[in-house]
């Protein structure tokens, strides 16, 4: 029957033994646990929550009494364990994910406010040399040398605010350049009449001045600024000629190729000669400060010739009358600088004769393709036949080459420097009247 004295006698069984207890029948079986566990051991129960459950499985409520649960006298009860649930781990799906992001490689270059200004400024400056320089390939188009000589101011200015401003010259220097470009196309927008010899020399005289202007206004870059002006001004020493009468359009071009292979062969002598290096008895101190400004005089002259001489053959490939002589020399000069940027050292001369053999390389095949468009599948073979050495070359770009690789270069080099002047000299027609010498009169 059920208790309804004060006490009530259970037996209470654990999973690892059975004990005989006389609990309180009015008092809440939550209250009774503590006792009750010391009672049977603590240890089991350790960071779990324990709770009485009849044979049946029926758990008691813990916050009734045994009598209100009627449990009789001599009723076996249960003491079990239920390990309290560990709390639910919310995971933020946007930290693994931000986490991961930022685990993945970095590119090398970053976006910043300088490279997007500098790419703001280079997209300008293309739009207005194709829209300002479109009158020059279309006679019919109207022409704007004020918005060119504006765009000439605003680059100047450019580049003496941040030679003030900028830690290093490059930006500077890079507006210099173009304020130069953008004053040689007003100078042509300006000439009159149709483009031609004397607008190409206007041009040309317009760029010589801005560069020195430049020059001494940022006071840097003189193997930058000093190579434009020597360039443009030989230019228009050339084209000078051709406009009173001198000599033929035609021979502008291969005059230039001329004088700039000539100089570049006695560079090195003209730079010793120029800085006072070769001169006997020079003291330590003032031995060092010749020999580095021989070094960037060296640089400057081989600079001025290369970019000369890929003025000359653009000059060439567009004048010309004899088309495969003409593109005879300019393959040879395209070599022959190619030649010598492989042979050199310094990294800004190998890069300049280079690029010039590139854009000698580009007026060659602009060449073949207006006189004989059927040329076009072999200049596209070549192209690929050139790419594919430069890839399968570049591995091995560390490799000197061997005494007998050298040997063969320098002979080619030589080879290829004496051929400039009867080449030019073919290209320019000077040997057009041969064939009539010894005829009778």
């Amino acid at each position: 029957m059920v208790a309804i004295d004060e006490t009530c006698q259970v037996s209470i069984r654990t999973s690892g033994r059975s004990t005989d207890v006389a609990l309180p029948a009015r008092i809440p079986i939550g209250e009774l646990m503590p006792a009750l566990v010391d009672l049977v051991g603590a240890d089991q129960f350790g960071g779990a929550d324990p709770h009485l459950t009849r044979v049946c499985g029926e758990r008691l409520d813990r916050a009734a009494t045994l009598a209100q649960c009627a449990i009789p006298d001599g009723e076996l009860l249960i003491l079990e364990a239920e390990v309290r649930p560990l709390p639910i781990t919310r995971v933020d799906p946007s930290a693994i994910v931000k986490d991961e992001v930022a685990a993945m490689p970095q590119p090398g270059w970053r976006l910043t406010r300088r490279s997007a200004r500098w790419c703001t400024v280079g997209w300008v400056a293309a739009v207005l040399l194709v829209l300002l320089g479109h009158p020059i390939v279309d006679p019919d188009a109207r022409r704007h040398p004020v918005i060119g000589a504006l765009a000439a101011i605003v680059m100047l200015a450019g580049a003496v605010a941040m030679q003030r401003t900028a830690s290093k010259p490059t930006s500077a220097v890079s507006m210099g350049v173009l304020a130069a470009t953008f004053a040689g196309l007003t100078a042509a927008l300006a000439s009159p009449g149709q483009p031609g010899m004397p607008t190409f020399l206007l041009a040309m005289a317009a760029i010589a001045a801005t560069s020195l202007v430049v020059w001494r206004l940022l006071g840097c870059a003189p193997s930058v600024f000093l190579p434009m002006a020597v360039t443009t001004m030989a230019a228009s020493v050339a084209a000078t000629g051709a406009v009173i009468g001198w000599w033929h359009t035609t021979i502008v071009g291969p005059m230039l190729v001329t004088a700039s292979v000539a100089v570049l062969a006695v560079s090195a002598r003209l730079a010793v000669h120029g800085s006072g290096l070769a001169r006997a008895g020079l003291p330590d101190a003032h031995l060092e400060a010749r020999a580095r400004t021989a070094h960037h005089r060296l640089t400057a002259i081989v600079v001025a010739t290369a970019w000369t001489a890929a003025l000359g053959a653009v000059l060439t490939a567009a004048t010309t009358v004899l088309p495969v002589l003409g593109g005879a020399l300019i393959a040879i000069l395209s070599v022959l600088l190619l030649v010598r940027a492989v042979r050199n050292s310094e990294p800004y001369r190998a890069a300049a004769q280079g690029v010039s053999s590139g854009i000698a390389a580009t007026a060659l095949a602009s060449l073949c393709v207006e006189g004989a468009p059927q040329s076009i599948p072999w200049l596209c073979g070549a192209l690929l036949l050139i790419t594919a050495c430069a890839v399968g070359l570049a591995p091995g770009g560390g490799n000197q080459p061997s005494a007998a690789a050298r040997r063969a270069i320098s002979t080619l080099d030589l080879a290829l420097g004496a051929a400039i002047v009867p080449a030019s000299c073919a290209a320019g027609g000077a040997f057009a009247g041969l064939a009539q010498v010894g005829s009778p009169w």
